[in-house]
């Protein structure tokens, strides 16, 4: 398959959510007003409370969602990876968003303006139940986390937010039995996901190592099969 980044914008389009039901002149219409951008690793792409100024595609690298909480402290509440969408309520009012978006690793995305994307759902219905769709996606990672930070304890938290990763970013191992999450979050992230500090994660996972439930080699994790396996609905339709 070839990367996003590599392909022309409208093939882009037409192949990512919301659009994929457009028509091809729509997708085309919708091209020419998009812009494609780089970012820096730790760039906030849009605050917290800012109205966003477009519908964001990431192409390439990581972009989580985070949440400021008190004394500095930040949860990360979801991670987008190529193919995911941010700045999905430009096409329905002017409210402001309700996390900041910031680059996880270096960037590549496209951006297509606000206006663009509020005349081209007029014109495609269809596009706007697909984007209602995804919020509702994004909705529930949220809910996903705060109950899992209710109700369990830092392993589980873990085991249930590697799945939910490597479900919607990973590829299966060849020649082997699991899943490869690949640019793996930095310990530092994981704890931030899940409530947690690094040090509890980095013995975490050297205990999950052990029982063989998972691998790393520099920015890439193997996550046995039995691993997901064990996951519960939320975590697949997470």
């Amino acid at each position: 398959m070839i990367p996003l980044e590599r392909m022309p914008i409208s093939d882009v389009l037409s192949c990512v959510e919301p659009f994929t039901a457009a028509r091809p002149e729509e997708i085309e219409l919708l091209a020419k007003s998009t812009v494609r951008f780089r970012k820096a690793a730790s760039t906030v792409l849009i605050a917290e409370g800012r109205v966003p100024d477009g519908l964001y595609v990431v192409l390439r690298g990581r972009v989580n969602l985070v949440r400021m909480g008190d004394g500095g402290r930040d949860l990360i509440l979801s991670t987008l990876g190529p193919g995911d969408v941010l700045g999905e309520s430009c096409a329905f009012d002017q409210s402001g968003m309700s996390t900041s978006a910031v680059a996880a690793t270096p960037v590549e995305l496209l951006r297509i303006p606000g206006e663009a994307i509020s005349a081209h759902v007029r014109r495609e219905p269809e596009t706007m139940v697909r984007l209602v769709r995804l919020l509702s996606d994004k909705l529930r990672d949220i809910e996903n986390v705060a109950s899992s930070l209710a109700l369990h304890d830092v392993e589980e938290r873990l085991r249930r937010t590697l799945v939910r990763l490597v479900r919607r970013q990973g590829r299966r191992a060849p020649a082997a039995s699991g899943w490869i999450l690949a640019p793996v979050p930095t310990q530092s992230e994981l704890a931030r996901m899940v409530g947690s500090c690094r040090e509890t994660v980095s013995r975490t996972l050297s205990a999950m190592a052990r029982n063989g439930l998972v691998s790393s080699s520099g920015r890439r994790m193997v996550l046995d099969a039995s691993l997901l396996g064990e996951a519960t609905e939320t975590d697949v339709a997470a």
